[in-house]
């Protein structure tokens, strides 16, 4: 974290205490959910299902909110929103009261997660923001390996505690930060010219999104990378159990978990450091490279634990590098005034996650086994190719600097 400005240490400081708060409690939410309203499973991934899907729309809207309003204030109250959902979660009798809640705990970490993005764009020059935006996803990756420590550990004593856990981290987030922002400027340091742009209104802003063909293709080819590596875990599991055993499924899970950690908190940032608004899409490529390289690495790996972990190590160096470039290529095609809108549609890709288990499901009940390998290869492929046509589009255009720049 050295060489950023100190208020950018403070968010990235932020991200991984809310971080930790979310691995404390959201990895056992089924758990909590299973014993203490009996439901079935199915039951549960329903909950889950729909509540993860209304976070991740209602994201859309958040990013305009975050080219619309203060951003301090907006941080301030996405992180008290984020507190209060969690303080909340053991008062609830109903299962359709977990649904709404956890809906908007979804929401709130989404918007804050488009407006820390913004305040990268806005705060820091652009040699800079891919360094923070990787920094960001390795201590992402630092908080869920804490806290899912952590909440292993608080659960023992109550089941409910993890749940006022993350509430304290989150409203203690909110305490500092409040004194760190409260004379920090809401407009832009690093483009300082775009505060004098006028902010649209929503269906305006829904126009300029709908026409640039640039955004469109680099969200479909984030939601099919998504596929890709967005519940990589949850579709080796369902590979594991139907072609081996739920015991053996569980130890290589465990391995290519531990494996997939260890790598992106150790070499994440070091891959940053040779990214670059002119060197993009040759990263992307070689990122989906390792993805593709990896899916075959699983895809031979039978009953060797060893080879399994390799494959996941090759697959991890893809994810080190696609996903901060994902980021850096909104940013280069957001005009100043609309990052959070264009972050905000960038995370509808998130979706392509949310599909993965269906569509794995699916394969796996239907097709021979191999069959999901070949299905994510070729997500991965066309990942690339839309991000290729969106590029391509880019560098014949400068970003949309002006409200009235349809395309």
């Amino acid at each position: 974290m050295k060489g950023f400005p100190p208020l950018i240490n403070t968010l990235l400081a932020s991200s991984l205490v809310l971080t930790i708060g979310r691995g404390v409690t959201l990895p056992f939410i089924t758990i909590y959910l299973t014993e203490h309203f009996q439901l079935l499973p199915k039951s549960v991934g329903i909950i889950l299902g729909i509540s993860l899907a209304l976070g991740i729309i209602s994201s859309f809207y958040g990013g305009y909110l975050v080219d619309r309003f203060n951003r301090n204030i907006l941080i301030l109250l996405s992180i008290l929103l984020f507190s209060m959902s969690f303080f909340a979660i053991p008062w609830i009798s109903r299962p359709g009261g977990i649904i709404a809640i956890l809906a908007i705990l979804h929401t709130a970490y989404a918007v804050l997660g488009i407006a820390i993005k913004a305040c990268f764009a806005h705060w820091l020059p652009v040699a800079k923001r891919i360094k923070a935006f990787s920094m960001n996803y390795t201590l992402i990756n630092v908080g869920w390996a804490v806290g899912s420590s952590l909440g292993v550990m608080v659960a023992g004593y109550s089941p409910l505690l993890p749940f006022y856990l993350s509430g304290g981290l989150a409203l203690l987030t909110v305490i500092v930060l409040s004194f760190r922002l409260r004379h920090q400027p809401a407009s832009s340091v690093a483009e300082p010219h775009s505060a004098t742009l006028a902010a649209p209104n929503f269906r305006q802003t829904v126009e300029i999104l709908r026409h640039d063909r640039r955004l469109i293709y680099f969200t479909l080819g984030s939601a099919l990378g998504a596929v890709v590596f967005g519940q990589f875990t949850g579709y080796l599991s369902q590979y594991l159990i139907t072609v081996s055993s739920a015991e053996f499924a569980y130890k290589v899970i465990g391995i290519v978990m531990i494996v997939n950690a260890s790598i992106v908190i150790a070499l994440q940032y070091l891959f940053s450091r040779g990214m670059r608004q002119d060197n993009m899409l040759r990263w992307l490529a070689l990122g989906t490279l390792f993805f593709v390289l990896g899916l075959i690495g699983f895809l031979l790996a039978g009953q060797s634990v060893w080879l399994w972990a390799v494959a996941m190590a090759i697959f991890t160096l893809g994810e080190i590098i696609v996903i901060p470039v994902e980021y850096m290529f909104i940013d280069f095609i957001a005009p100043a005034h609309l990052k959070g809108s264009y972050y905000g549609v960038q995370s509808l890709s998130n979706l392509g996650g949310a599909v993965n288990p269906v569509i794995c499901g699916f394969l796996l009940s239907y097709a021979p086994a191999p069959v999901m390998f070949l299905v994510l290869i070729a997500a991965a492929l066309l990942s690339l190719l839309f991000f290729f046509l969106g590029h391509r589009l880019a560098e014949q255009q400068r970003p949309l600097s002006t409200l009235g720049s349809l395309e």
